[in-house]
């Protein structure tokens, strides 16, 4: 029964969110600049409260990452822009006016912050590079536990395709397996997106994955059960078609 109703929500719902797009800033911080960051992000809070309210985006969030991929200016935020699809966003990037915007942001903060710290807070270098991935949801699956709250963790996946192949393997392979995990409770959603474009200093990266409150072991699910060999022998040929980084991290900031 409880298949029945999990393919019924994945009908209904997952079709419609095929369409979203994100902006993901993945943040290196200059050193010891962690506290004007976080200053920074609850100054700019109001603004994209207000920007949501007034339909202009779908939703604005900060994730703490608590491990990151190996790598050279790994990030320590990654700040995700979410728009129900790529009109909207184009129009939110052609209508972006920076002066206005900053007018805003310290009218929003009266009361709050000091005019002087929103000033200095916003002028000061506090990140040192961001890589930035505009995103298009392919499949997401439907959301239990509710809602997102702060504290939660996700997964994160970065992908390289390798092959022509890999996003088939990534829906028919892939996907069943975490669905099964969502059915057994050990994951609250799984997300599948494409670069569709990215700034100057992004990395060579073409998908990404994003697995909601993961409490998953992957050897508890295979693709074919009954087979292990022949599971065995399909997961390697889909791990193959692809390069991958991982990160963990927390949600620390989430719009309205």
């Amino acid at each position: 029964m409880k298949k029945i109703i999990f393919c019924i929500l994945s009908l209904t719902f997952s079709n419609f969110l095929a369409s979203q797009v994100a902006v993901a800033d993945f943040i290196h911080l200059e050193k010891g600049v962690e506290n004007d960051y976080n200053t920074l992000e609850k100054i700019w809070m109001p603004f994209h409260n207000s920007e949501i309210k007034d339909g202009k985006k779908m939703r604005w969030a900060v994730w703490k990452i608590d491990k990151g991929p190996d790598m050279e200016k790994a990030p320590d935020y990654v700040v995700f822009n979410i728009f129900k699809d790529e009109k909207q966003l184009k129009d939110y990037m052609n209508n972006w006016d920076g002066d206005s915007s900053m007018k805003k942001i310290e009218a929003l903060n009266r009361g709050r912050f000091s005019r002087s710290l929103v000033k200095n807070t916003m002028n000061k270098k506090i990140k040192n590079e961001v890589r930035s991935y505009t995103i298009k949801i392919l499949h997401q699956t439907v959301m239990t536990g509710g809602e997102p709250k702060i504290g939660d963790k996700i997964s994160m996946g970065a992908m390289r395709q390798k092959s022509k192949d890999y996003e088939n393997f990534e829906m028919n392979v892939f996907l069943p397996m975490w669905e099964k995990q969502l059915i057994n409770g050990k994951i609250s959603q799984w997300s599948f997106a494409k670069v569709i474009d990215k700034n100057e200093a992004a990395n060579d990266i073409t998908h990404m994955t994003f697995i909601f409150r993961n409490n998953a072991n992957p050897q508890d699910v295979s693709f074919i059960p009954n087979n292990e060999w022949l599971n065995n022998m399909i997961v390697e040929k889909g791990l193959e078609t692809r390069d991958f980084w991982s990160s963990e991290a927390t949600l620390v900031y989430l719009s309205n």
